[in-house]
């Protein structure tokens, strides 16, 4: 017995010692981190900070610093964004100021971290201006203004269904929409006293629907569907797919008997989790991120499988790098908006606003509510591009860090430091300081002249464009 014992302790400990080694690097955690929930390269005094600290407890507390950051909501409201088509022209039609408006809810719902079975209660159940009550933007922002196509779209993004065959439709078979005189305004209204031929609507899984006169039939069906297991998982698996690229369901909008889950118990575990949190986001953020595949060596050594940086955040990665930044303004022109410089693409909040950089690297055209409408493969006239621009070549020669940091360092070292601290967020390894003095040397290059090399060969990397 206690040979066993002994044996059993061992096994246990290697286990563990086996588990800790697979952790990924500080430094990759940092950087895996703000890219995964701010879509933002993190700061290169951040980066040594982090590196160097010995607090056993500090990627729990960097992870709730992101969590509850400015730049983690936004990029969590871009997310809401994409799926919700927020949109100002074709297809979506919502116009610039419903867009402000619907953007400023989503993101008010995420800043008071508002539940997620609450944060649904309140889309689906709105009604009133577009621009006053801008929840009713939802149901403004299709081609099909039918019940049908409502009820669709409601499946799709809250139970993964993309094709339901019952009657809940008849649930949203209220909904009126009517204009004011001030300019693109639009009511959403109920018809309260619509007449019903039946009492009861029967869905798909069996449950009936008890409909109520003069009442707003709408709440039948949202009460169903919030008290629904279905209803948490697909959240749960949403949030998986957002953090890792693939979700535990996938796609994570396409449920099916025959499209299973790949691990069944974590699915699980991690709804009840979210249930008993009373569908707190935040906290399963959190949880998810604390997890034991997001804190792993990337593939093959670890689990966590890198992904392709979005385009938003690949084009404000350059920004941040050359410190140049592009601008960017709407193209419909009533009103004509012009956004403020160094405005984050991961920021603007409209698909209509977008760039021929955004274009290229795949930015999602918010037409459809399927999360397959972004396509993060790189291509190559990616690669031509990140190669052979002469745009990019001149905002690497502008740059204002490049010229500041050679003028104030004289040593390959601290340069070369400084570059791939801001590009890929660890210090430069003395085999990589020893090929570019070489380098240097050889082709007898001004230090400037390196630095511009050092950063062009950087964002070419995979390291740079993949969130390893």
């Amino acid at each position: 017995m206690k040979t066993l014992l002994i044996f059993i302790v061992a096994l246990l400990l290697s286990t563990a010692q086996a588990t800790a080694a697979e952790r990924c690097s500080d430094e990759v955690f940092y950087r895996r981190a703000h890219l995964t929930v701010t879509g933002t390269l993190p700061g290169p005094s951040g980066c040594e900070k982090f590196a160097d600290s010995k607090n056993p407890k500090k990627r729990e507390a960097l992870v709730k610093r992101l969590v509850e950051s400015e730049l983690g909501l936004k990029y969590m409201q871009m997310h809401w964004g994409d799926i919700l088509r927020i949109k100002s022209e074709f297809p979506s039609n919502l116009w610039p100021n419903g867009v402000q408006a619907y953007n400023r809810w989503v993101y008010e719902q995420l800043l008071n971290n508002v539940p997620y079975d609450k944060m649904v209660r309140n889309l689906l159940l709105s009604e009133g201006s577009n621009f006053r009550a801008p929840a009713a933007n939802f149901y403004r922002g299709f081609q099909r203004r039918t019940p049908e196509n409502f009820y669709a779209n409601i499946n799709l993004l809250f139970l993964g269904n993309r094709n339901c065959k019952d009657n809940g439709h008849l649930c949203f078979s209220q909904i009126k929409f009517k204009s004011t005189k001030e300019w693109k305004e639009e009511i959403i209204y109920l018809n309260i006293h619509k007449e019903r031929p039946w009492d009861r609507i029967v869905l798909e899984d069996g449950t009936a629907l008890t409909i109520l006169p003069d009442s707003d039939w709408r709440e039948a069906y949202v009460d169903w569907l919030t008290s629904n297991r279905r209803f948490a998982e697909v959240m749960v698996n949403r949030m998986w797919y957002w953090v890792f690229g693939k979700g535990i369901v996938h796609e994570p909008d396409d449920w099916r008997a025959d499209n299973k889950p790949s691990d069944p118990a974590l699915l699980n575990a991690l709804t009840d989790y979210f249930i008993k949190s009373k569908y707190d986001m935040r906290k399963l953020l959190c949880k998810i991120l604390m997890s034991e595949e997001f804190n792993s060596k990337a593939a093959p050594e670890g689990e966590f499988v890198p992904q392709r940086l979005p385009a938003e955040v690949i084009v404000d990665a350059l920004a941040s790098v050359t410190g140049i930044w592009k601008t960017y303004s709407s193209r419909v022109p009533e009103p004509f908006t012009f956004y403020p410089p160094r405005t984050r693409s991961t920021h603007l909040g409209d698909a209509t606003v977008s760039s021929s950089e955004l274009e290229l690297f795949g930015k999602v055209s918010r037409d459809v509510s399927l999360e397959s409408q972004r396509n993060n493969a790189i291509t190559s006239r990616q690669l031509l591009y990140l190669m052979n621009s002469s745009d990019l070549e001149k905002r690497i020669r502008r740059s204002p860090f490049i010229k500041r940091l050679c003028k104030e360092q004289t040593e390959v070292q601290p340069v070369a430091n400084a570059i791939t601290l801001r590009t890929l967020s660890r210090r430069a390894t003395a085999q990589e300081i020893e090929q570019y003095t070489e380098y240097m040397k050889r082709n007898k290059l001004p230090l400037n002249e390196l630095a511009y090399d050092i950063v062009w060969m950087q964002i070419n990397s995979n390291e740079f464009l993949y969130n390893h």
